[in-house]
């Protein structure tokens, strides 16, 4: 029981951990100036090497919250712990101008247990979306005035999503689930046109919006077993959409001689929604060593207009993952034997508009691999390594090409928590 008690501890030092470092989401892209920001999927560290594909996926081995429903299968005696962590290089250009960024982030927690026979339970801490940039550019103004000036953008935040989640399996081949998330976050943004004469006016526009509301998902997955070891699975998923009723404010302000002379504050309502999501997913497996898969995902985010329109309207996006997994076998062997190796795919259409543009498509690849941790007490906790190439593709002249190679690293441990202990 001491042992039990100090595991508990230790996981709730390690949860206010990463609430803490998820404070600083490590993230530099002017596109996340746009609607919520760079949106973060509920994808773990399996989820990322193959492309983001979870609808379908159930392994008792690890933890998928792409669909809750996939939480019943865990294991009977089990309780499972994962944490992960991002390291990426972003490159951006523009017009012939080519910038390099390096950030770090520590990106989920989460933990899963049984509750009963067929009942499953997870909780954990997750990012739903990333803002932080810093971009200037230089301007000359001619007509009334002749001048020269700088505009600044900068903005920080983020919205986050603690949850609780639960996977029923019914019988043999159903399995549903839930996801009960708070959702809470700030984000801000600061335009800013400063003329080098300080005689000459100047303007400041400050955006800034509070959340704090509730998500809800659902899952349905079904197992068929074919002949031969062979078994086919399909997943659904569905988001409540609803709105925010998130505060936002827009103060904007004129400059004289570097102190403000007037401040003008707009506030917005029913600006800020949840989308309707739906998805659907199907994996083909053969004899637990390969397993091939593909989900759809449509988020309807045309019901936002964010900050009155004026930082990209809400448009409907859709989302492709693709991805394959092959372990050659899971229990004996050589180290390279007991590993799993996944590749994946995806491709995503915007879900704002830039500048009354519609905005970047998003092409991915990855690639990784997962390595059993072995001791004295266990070999089912596996260390995961991804790599993964993102490219966001603007379809209009004048915006900015951004392009990140970046490693993930998540640990998965899987202890026997519910087992008696023998002394000898």
């Amino acid at each position: 029981m001491a042992l039990k008690n100090k595991t508990i501890i230790s996981l709730c030092t390690a949860l206010f951990i990463a609430v803490t470092a998820m404070a600083g989401n490590g993230i530099n892209s002017p596109y996340s100036r746009f609607g919520l920001g760079i949106l973060a999927d509920q994808s773990l560290a399996v989820n990322r090497q193959m492309g983001g594909l979870g609808y379908a996926l159930q392994d008792m081995r690890y933890i998928n919250l792409a669909n809750p429903a996939s939480i019943a299968q865990v294991d009977t005696l089990t309780m499972l712990f994962e944490a992960g962590f991002s390291l990426q290089n972003g490159n951006f250009s523009e017009g012939g101008k080519k910038v390099n960024a390096h950030n770090a982030n520590f990106d989920y927690i989460a933990m899963e247990f049984r509750l009963r026979r067929g009942l499953g339970m997870s909780i954990g801490f997750l990012p739903y979306s990333n803002v932080g940039y810093t971009f200037s550019n230089r301007s000359t103004y001619t007509g009334d005035i002749n001048a020269s000036g700088t505009n600044s953008y900068a903005g920080t935040g983020g919205v986050y999503q603690p949850y609780v989640a639960m996977g029923w399996q019914p019988t043999k081949k159903v399995s549903v689930g839930f996801m009960a998330s708070y959702i809470y976050g700030d984000i801000s943004h600061t335009v800013a046109s400063i003329f080098d004469d300080a005689n000459i006016r100047s303007t400041s526009r400050y955006y800034g919006v509070d959340i704090s509301n509730y998500k809800l998902d659902f899952g349905v997955q079904y197992n068929q077993p074919l002949k031969k070891g062979h078994a086919l699975t399909i997943g659904a998923v569905y988001s409540l959409g609803h709105d925010l009723n998130a505060k936002a404010r827009i103060i904007e302000q004129t400059i004289l001689s570097g102190t403000a002379e007037s401040s003008d504050t707009m506030s917005l309502n029913n600006s800020f929604k949840l989308p309707h999501t739906i998805g659907i997913g199907a994996v083909y497996s053969i004899r637990n060593n390969w397993k091939f898969g593909i989900d759809y995902t449509l988020q309807k985010w045309s019901d936002s207009n964010f900050f009155g329109n004026e930082t990209g309207k809400g448009l409907d996006r859709s989302k492709v993952s693709v991805g394959a997994e092959y372990s050659p076998n899971r229990l004996y062997g050589n180290i390279f034997k007991t590993m799993s190796y996944r590749v994946g795919a995806h491709y995503a259409q915007p879900y704002t508009e830039v500048n009354g543009k519609k905005g970047c498509e998003e092409y991915g690849v990855s690639a990784g691999f997962s390595i059993p941790i072995i001791n004295k007490h266990n070999n089912r906790s596996h260390l995961h390594i991804a790599g993964q190439f993102v490219h966001f593709n603007p379809k209009s002249s004048g915006m900015i090409s951004e392009k990140y190679l970046r490693v993930s690293i998540g640990i998965t441990f899987n202890e026997n928590w519910f087992s008696k202990m023998k002394v000898e």
